[in-house]
């Protein structure tokens, strides 16, 4: 190595690092997601599309939910089009990583290790989670009786290190209906949601109504739902969190709330 290009080292690596912050999800330049959704006349949102009642198909085919509607809401108050792309849970955030998509709208809780890699909006959903059993289980009445317990659950969920350090074996799935049918079908001790989620799926399978039931609420459970960012895209979190706010302030969120889980989970129950 010439003497020359020793000397050049340094300052290429200086230069690969100053452009490495400034490239953000997708390989696209930081701060400039909300000018290019503009520019490009659409939002594009990932959602699993199989997430009753927040992201799935009515009767008729259509796309709708809780998160289905909130989305074309922002789309209609950022002034462009709203573009729904459908994908497995365990690919959505993956989406919004390589541009996939520009925003992920799924129900999707904050935890530390998300917080790591995206900056989340103000919340719109809180929720306490509940644990599904069989009706005629009555092993399992608190998180004392979960070790060596199956637990169906995506590999993602929030709640994974929980149930690990209960004992808990896990059994991947890829939706809420698939978890509740493997309880239902003895391939899983258990299984947790929301309440919203767990009626949804009694609506839709009504002979399960007398075959599942809650067991107990896990404690200091509370699921808050946000809308994950790019980090660095604080021009674009701070409309999104404008957006939001005139949602709740015009009580558009509760009633969206009220039309999809059947009560208005929009503020914490533990707020003072």
């Amino acid at each position: 190595m010439s003497k020359h290009l020793k000397k050049l080292l340094p300052l290429m690596l200086a230069l690969l690092i100053i452009a490495s912050a400034l490239i953000g999800c997708g390989g696209k330049t930081v701060g400039k997601q909300l000018d290019n959704v503009k520019a490009n006349g659409k939002l594009v949102i990932g959602i699993e599309g199989t997430y009753p009642p927040f992201t799935y198909h009515d009767d008729t085919g259509a796309l709708t939910g809780l998160d289905v509607e909130l989305g074309r809401k922002i789309a209609e108050k950022l002034g462009v089009e709203a573009e729904f792309v459908e994908a497995a849970w365990d690919s959505l955030l993956i989406g919004m990583d390589t541009g996939r998509f520009d925003l992920v709208i799924n129900a999707v809780s904050i935890t530390e290790k998300r917080q790591e890699k995206y900056t989340f909006s103000t919340p719109y959903y809180y929720e306490g989670r509940r644990v599904i059993v069989r009706a005629d289980d009555n092993s399992i009445n608190s998180e004392e009786d979960l070790n060596g317990k199956k637990v169906a659950t995506n590999t993602t969920n929030a709640f994974i290190p929980w149930y690990e350090e209960k004992g808990c074996e896990i059994v991947s799935i890829d939706t809420s209906s698939e978890a509740l049918g493997l309880v239902l079908s003895g391939r899983a001790d258990f299984c947790n949601t929301s309440m919203p989620v767990f009626n949804s799926y009694l609506e839709a399978h009504p002979e399960a109504q007398d075959q599942l039931k809650v067991s107990f609420i896990i404690p200091n459970s509370e699921d808050i739902i946000a809308i994950p960012t790019c980090k660095g895209e604080d021009a674009f979190l701070a409309e999104i969190n404008k957006i939001l706010d005139e949602l709740r302030a015009d009580g558009t969120l509760a009633a969206l709330s009220e039309q999809f889980l059947k009560g208005d989970y929009t503020t914490s129950a533990f707020a003072n």
